[in-house]
Formats: structure tokens, sequence, C-alpha cells
């Protein structure tokens, strides 16, 4: 596996972070993780085309993680694949289907291609498997519509990707034992908010899942410093980064 970094940042615009978007390589694909605001440009700077695209998985449906939907969709009515089939699969809660309905009552033509199609696949929690990769859906503690996704690839390696959330039940069983743990720090301990993650729910989440690389995103202006670390209790053998715009993690 391999995972790209598009988007690290929080809904407030700031200079050297993308609203949420990740590009996850696993087997023979390459799949969207969210498309926040940007994310199709992001891709583009990391030398990808939104044809190498086979698959989206949306955590959730507000509008940092989802605004570069349309853009994609449009993208791909009026271009041409350089590469791939020009296949895509849209993966989320059941709303993403009202969503696209919305857009394609809006733009009809300006989106819809009648050779290169996409579909939407509404997703609950439990296992799937796919040709180079299984999943397994968690519910998130966030929103109505959040979940949680956990890649598994065939020499057994995993991936967490929490979008925004905060502690649960459902969240320690999916990070338990993860290999990387792409997760969310937007939220400082002074100032603790609901439905987000903190320093010390960080550190509970690695006290009891002992994950091996926890990657924090969704970075706000507060906590994009780097000294909130500091502010983490990291168990042995664990390893804790900061996200950054168009950084890679190879796994």
């Amino acid at each position: 596996m391999k995972l790209t970094v598009l988007g690290s940042g929080y809904y407030i615009p700031m200079v050297n972070r993308n609203n949420s978007g990740y590009l996850l390589e696993i087997g023979s694909e390459s799949v969207l993780l969210d498309t926040g605001s940007g994310t199709l440009r992001q891709l583009i700077k990391g030398g990808y085309s939104i044809w190498d695209i086979s698959k989206i998985f949306y955590s959730h449906l507000h509008i940092d993680h989802l605004a570069d939907l349309l853009p994609v969709l449009f993208t791909r009515k009026y271009s041409q694949p350089n590469r791939g089939k020009g296949e895509l699969l849209l993966f989320g809660h059941d709303d993403l289907q009202k969503i696209i309905t919305g857009f394609e009552d809006l733009f009809n033509q300006w989106i819809i291609h009648n050779k290169y199609k996409y579909q939407c696949h509404c997703l609950m929690h439990g296992k799937y498997n796919f040709d180079s990769f299984n999943l397994v859906v968690y519910q998130g503690n966030h929103a109505d519509q959040s979940l949680m996704y956990r890649f598994e690839d065939s020499t057994g390696k995993t991936l967490l990707y929490t979008g925004d959330t905060d502690l649960s039940d459902e969240l320690f069983e999916a990070a338990d034992g993860v290999d990387v743990l792409l997760t969310e720090l937007s939220s400082t301990n002074e100032e603790s908010a609901n439905g987000h993650l903190s320093p010390i729910k960080i550190s509970q989440l690695l006290d009891k899942c002992r994950p091996k690389v926890t990657i924090l995103s969704h970075l706000s202006p507060e906590t994009e410093k780097i000294t909130i670390i500091d502010a983490i209790n990291v168990p042995s053998n664990c390893v804790v980064e900061l996200a950054e715009d168009l950084k890679v993690w190879k796994i």
C-alpha cells in the first residue's frame, strides 16, 4: 500500500493545507478517500490523473470532505481516459445517492457521460471483498452519515481511515492492531469538541489499540503546530506523525 495525503487541513482555508482528501494505492487499484475542495488539483500536482482512480470512499458528507465530487464528475465528462478503463465507483452512506441525484438533476449533460460511467454504492457496517483488497466498514462517531474504512491488502497490511470522529467502541474495534491509523486531530484539550479527537482522546486511543503508525490529519490552525504532539502519550513501538499535503507513506 501507498498513501499520499492530498489534503490535511480543516474546513477553514489554510495556506499549506488543502481540505480533506487522500490517495490510497492498494493492490492494482488507486482509490480516493474523500474529496474536499481542491482534491482534484492536488491529485494532478502529485502526478496522477483522475482516470487513475477506480473508486472513491466518503467518510461522511460534510462539504469539506465532499466538495470536489462535482468537479471530478465534470472533469470526467469533458476529458478522455489517459489510463484505466474509465469506470468509477462511489461509496458512502445512503445519502450520497441523494446528493448525486441532485447533481444530475441540476447539471445532467455536463456530468453524465454515456461511455465513461460512474455508479454509487451505499455501504453499511460489515465486510466487503474487492479484487485488490478487503474492506471492513464501521460506523463513525461524528455525523449520522459517518463511516470508517479498514482496508487490508493481499499481504495482510491494514490501514484504517476514520474521517472525522470521536472516541467510541466502534473506533476501538476498528483501530485495534492496525498497521496505519489515518485519523484526525482538530480539537485541543482546552477546547475539546464533540465529534472530534483531541490529544487526550488520541492518547486513550493509542493506549488501547496500539496502531503501529498513526497519521494525524484534518488539522486546525490550533492543532497543526508540531508542539501539539507533545501533549499525546505515545506508547512504545508506536509512531505518531502529523500529515502534510503531498507527503507519501509506504505501508
